[in-house]
């Protein structure tokens, strides 16, 4: 599978790749165990969190205050793609990144996993770490699903929610019934791929496509505006697929009663990063969403945040 694919599925940020496949599911799912905390190794900026199971995550925190800004990483991304966003967020509060299990300093688990797994992962290591709620979830990319997968199961625990180019309701489903099976061949069956690197894609898009309605929790949704990895020929099927993924972001954007839009012109998908993204623009939306979480106020109108030409507000 190319890297043009990879980052066009958007569950990866374009400048990884990872192999397909996957082996039998043996993963457990529920909740978090309550055990007791076993003291985190500590690594350079961060540390190895014992998680329990014999099985650890390399946590990285920044700064002080609540709400705690979690970060969420594209697809075989890790807490490297955080380097140009992280520093900046936690002059105003603690921010987190982490290595999902088997990319970066965190061991793998076995067998097939899905979007349920990883998020019972994530409640171990900040339970382990002494993190706790409420949180911010931030995910770019397959971490925008998590977000969302996290907010649906622990809306106690989740004060708001970034969400930066991510896939939005039944995607692939709605991608795959505009694209001719004779057009792309080889992307559009890589696209219908339901597991990758281990990880049940599929299962994950599920589950995320369940949620409706986030109430008023304070959301913020980026969308890059440029989309470099769809593909561009035919130039109608690239046409067809930018206005479906538009439509998407908008809806995502619906998701809440408490949200603003924005569109970071110059960006293509790793929005986070400073060589091919906007990572101003993430910084601003985070620090916008900690702000009304922290306030228990309505996030600010788009345009008073995000006032300048590289951007544009929807909605």
């Amino acid at each position: 599978m190319t890297r043009r694919t990879l980052a066009f599925l958007v569950f990866l940020a374009p400048a990884l790749a990872v192999g397909c496949g996957g082996q039998d599911s043996n993963g457990q799912r529920g909740a978090a165990a309550k055990s007791p905390r076993a003291a985190p190794v500590t690594i350079g900026p961060g540390r190895i969190v014992d998680i329990g199971g014999g099985r650890t995550l390399y946590l990285q925190c920044v700064g002080s205050g609540s709400p705690t800004v979690v970060l969420e990483a594209g697809f075989g991304a890790d807490t490297f793609q955080w380097q140009d966003v992280q520093p900046q967020l936690g002059r105003a509060t603690r921010t987190c990144a982490y290595d999902r299990a088997g990319f970066g300093r965190s061991i793998a688990r076995p067998g097939v996993h899905d979007a349920r797994d990883e998020i019972d992962d994530l409640r171990r290591l900040l339970d382990r770490a002494r993190i706790d709620p409420p949180y911010v979830l931030v995910g770019h990319s397959y971490g925008g699903v998590l977000a969302r997968v996290f907010a649906e199961l622990h809306p106690t625990e989740t004060a708001g929610l970034v969400l930066i180019d991510t896939m939005g309701r039944d995607g692939r489903r709605r991608q795959l019934a505009i694209w001719p099976e004779s057009q792309a061949p080889e992307m559009r069956r890589e696209l219908a791929t339901s597991v990758m690197g281990g990880v049940d894609l599929a299962a994950g898009e599920a589950l995320a496509s369940r949620i409706r309605t986030l109430g008023d929790t304070p959301l913020a949704v980026i969308t890059a505006g440029r989309q470099d990895n769809f593909p561009h020929t035919p130039a109608r099927l690239g046409r067809s697929l930018k206005r479906l993924w538009d439509t998407m972001q908008d809806e995502l954007a619906g998701l809440s009663d408490n949200s603003v839009h924005v569109v970071a012109l110059a960006s293509n998908h790793d929005v986070p990063s400073s060589q091919s993204g906007q990572p101003s623009v993430v910084i601003r939306a985070v620090q916008a969403v900690v702000g009304a979480a922290r306030d228990h106020t309505r996030l600010p109108p788009c345009r008073r945040r995000f006032g300048s030409s590289d951007v544009r507000c929807r909605g």
